[in-house]
């Protein structure tokens, strides 16, 4: 009987260490993330893409690489100070609890180029911006005050020089108001192929937008709510149902302001 307790013990000791062992590797996992950086906190940068945002935590031995070439395959060592909000960047890491702890953070130097200039031209603007986001975040609120679709083809996330047109005006209306405003952007794609490739065919589409916007039409990443990769999938109170596969390989743009300033 002593014998059979034993064994028995040991067979828990050892499922639990297989257990551990199991938790340790499931807390390891290789994770991969890519979008905007919308924040950096020193040891901790947050990033933006159509699933939502991401907590990426940076150690002294994180690589950060700045890419160029055709290829992208020549590049230089950056510091993490580099990482400024509105750059795109690549992340590849490890799963570490509800964050991402980054082996090599990767973007190209023209993307750093571009966000810094865009940061430049917001010196001096900073207090108005914030002044603005509150505004419009406290309000609760938001009524449409403009609206474009842009199509693309078939499994295509490229965008076309009419799809650019249509963003830079809206890009112009949203530029032109006496008051803050926001952007929703929502990704959609045609029923050809699996579910799941749908949808991150939309993301693509959606964050093809959204690099438009902010890189040639001049608006800033603070200006974007979270954005929507709908894929082919049917969407509840539907207020525009695509009416053939062309019209559902699209993106909608939403210009939108506080109900308050809507009022007369």
């Amino acid at each position: 009987m002593t014998r059979t307790r034993n064994v028995f013990a040991a067979l828990m000791v050892a499922a639990a260490a297989s257990c551990a062992v199991a938790g340790a590797a499931l807390a390891q996992e290789p994770r991969e993330v890519g979008g905007v950086i919308t924040a950096n906190e020193g040891s901790t940068v947050v990033i933006r893409n159509a699933e939502g945002d991401h907590r990426v935590n940076l150690t002294s031995s994180t690589r950060i690489r700045g890419t160029t070439g055709v290829l992208n395959v020549r590049g230089e060592d950056h510091p993490a100070a580099d990482l400024i909000p509105g750059l795109t960047v690549s992340v590849e890491g490890v799963q570490d609890g509800a964050g991402v702890t980054a082996a090599e953070v990767i973007f190209k130097e023209g993307d750093l180029r571009t966000a810094r200039a865009i940061a430049g031209g917001l010196v001096g603007t900073e207090a108005r911006v914030a002044e603005n986001a509150e505004r419009i975040d406290n309000v609760g609120q938001l009524v449409q005050a403009g609206r474009t679709k842009v199509f693309f083809a078939l499994g295509s996330s490229a965008l076309t020089d009419e799809a650019k047109a249509s963003l830079d005006a809206i890009a112009a209306q949203a530029r032109g108001l006496n008051t803050a405003y926001r952007f929703a952007v929502v990704g959609r794609a045609d029923p050809t192929g699996n579910a799941a490739a749908n949808e991150r065919l939309s993301q693509r589409r959606a964050q093809a937008v959204i690099r438009y916007l902010e890189r040639s039409a001049g608006i800033t990443p603070d200006k974007f709510l979270l954005p929507a990769a709908l894929g082919s999938a049917p969407v509840a109170q539907d207020p525009d149902v695509p009416q053939n596969d062309a019209e559902a390989r699209r993106v909608t743009v939403t210009l939108a302001v506080s109900a308050s300033a809507r009022r007369p």
